[in-house]
């Protein structure tokens, strides 16, 4: 009985002990506010960083704490599904600049206050001048005219290019150009082993970009440049991309989204339509292992896609206060560099600021980097010239477009797939043709 008291006593102390212990982390983790940030996977640096960071930044703005709620979306599709139905209801997201704009024709974004974004000066002016020239000003569904520029601050931009393992892939192959993608040169050991996005966009973009490379663009579009290209989608165009993305289809080994850059380090992959990101990303993962093959990305010198994410509040946000001064958080250099390093693609903020910034820079020597070559690179740091157009959204064709994605995905030209069925179905034709003829001639032998 007194043991039996005891224990109970035990195990009533331990019971009250934990009590405490949760009420006292409680009371530690309580904040005055909360803030929803809806971003990218893996698309920032360390999740309890980032809350750390921003709950002292805010205290010093405000004298306020927040706690930071961070969920995450795969592609602006998905987001812009949830936003538009109203399925997710957030105070700040990072989308592309195409889905900027549907959001802004939905008149769903809320005007960025720039008096609480005091950082904004530290982007990058050129990334504003190419999105206001692309998009411009314009009517949103509720009739307010609108300049694009106003609702967003950008986040990060890159290029869309080719990844390739320079080990395997030649100069021969590499001045096929876009060609490569679809192994032009005839390199025997690319054939399955070269990844397309799982992307509507950009795998169309790529498709359109060998038509002008290899001059079989329709008759009505050979003259237009890199930015009305793009974003060209009639009949005429559609036919010819879905074509030559079908064609594709024999040399591939499949389509991704995120793991692509894993297929390349690990040679799964040879070659890969590849964000500028993730290629150096990948580029770099490589060069700090033994067995990882050397890595390297272009763009082909014909043109591509330039793209930009930025950061924009949805009207019916819960904290737009918050959510501002999260935007101006994120470009302070030495948080944009945290960034950078830690997901490899390039700050919209202007690489002046981080080279006068000595916190930004210590974080580049923390990590190896010689501070000249890097802001050198052009992988990183690209001239935006008029070979490289920004996408906008497909507007009324989109569907259509969508409906042609969707033929040449589920479409089978893979040879191998296409003979293991014929493989399959001709021994179930001979089985079934054994099968007949042995049950044929039991019944003879019945009759006999």
């Amino acid at each position: 009985m007194k043991k039996t008291a005891k224990i109970f006593s035990l195990l009533l102390a331990t019971l009250m002990l934990a009590a405490s212990l949760a009420l006292f982390a409680a009371c530690g983790d309580s904040y005055d506010e909360e803030i929803t940030v809806y971003n990218w996977e893996d698309y920032i640096y360390s999740k309890t960083e980032l809350q750390n960071d921003f709950n002292e930044y805010y205290k010093v703005k405000t004298g306020k704490t927040v706690k930071v709620n961070y969920s995450t979306f795969d592609t602006n599709e998905t987001m812009l599904t949830n936003i538009i139905n109203g399925d997710a209801v957030v105070d700040v997201i990072a989308p592309s600049e195409y889905a900027i704009e549907k959001l802004l024709q939905h008149d769903l974004l809320e005007k960025i206050d720039k008096t609480k974004v005091s950082t904004i000066s530290n982007v990058n002016s050129a990334i504003y001048e190419a999105v206001r020239e692309v998009f411009g000003t314009f009517t949103t569904d509720g009739g307010e005219t609108v300049d694009i520029t106003d609702y967003f601050v950008p986040y990060m931009w890159g290029t869309l290019g080719i990844l390739y393992n320079a080990d395997v892939v030649t100069e021969a192959d590499l001045a096929k150009g876009w060609g490569l993608l679809w192994n032009e040169n005839g390199n025997e050991a690319l054939n399955g082993k070269i990844f397309m996005k799982d992307s509507i966009r950009d795998s169309y973009c790529a498709a359109v970009m060998y038509l002008k490379e290899y001059n079989l663009l329709p008759d009505a579009h050979k003259n237009k440049s890199v930015q009305e290209l793009i974003n060209t989608n009639d009949d005429a165009m559609l036919d010819a991309v879905e074509e030559l993305l079908v064609r594709q289809k024999d040399v591939l080994k499949g389509y991704e989204v995120d793991f692509g850059k894993q297929e390349m380090i690990s040679e799964k992959g040879l070659v890969d339509l590849a964000w500028s990101g993730d290629a150096l990303y990948a580029i770099e993962e490589a060069e700090a292992s033994s067995s990882a093959p050397a890595l390297d990305y272009f763009v082909p010198e014909v043109g591509g896609n330039v793209w930009f994410d930025g950061w924009v509040i949805p009207k019916n946000a819960k904290n737009k206060e918050a959510a501002n001064y999260f935007i101006a958080f994120l470009n302070e250099p030495e948080i944009a560099m945290s960034n950078m390093l830690e997901i490899g693609y390039t700050s919209a903020v202007d690489k002046s600021v981080f080279e006068s910034s000595e916190a930004a820079l210590a974080l580049l020597e923390e990590a190896e980097y010689d501070a000249a070559e890097f802001f050198a690179d052009e992988r990183r740091y690209p001239e935006i010239t008029e070979s490289l157009g920004v996408m906008k959204d497909f507007g009324a064709r989109n569907d259509v477009v969508v409906a042609m994605w969707e033929r040449v995905v589920s479409s089978n030209t893979d040879l191998t797939t296409l003979w293991i069925i014929i493989g399959v179905v001709a021994v179930l034709v001979i089985a079934g043709i054994a099968i007949f003829l042995v049950r044929r001639s039991k019944n003879r032998r019945v009759k006999k």
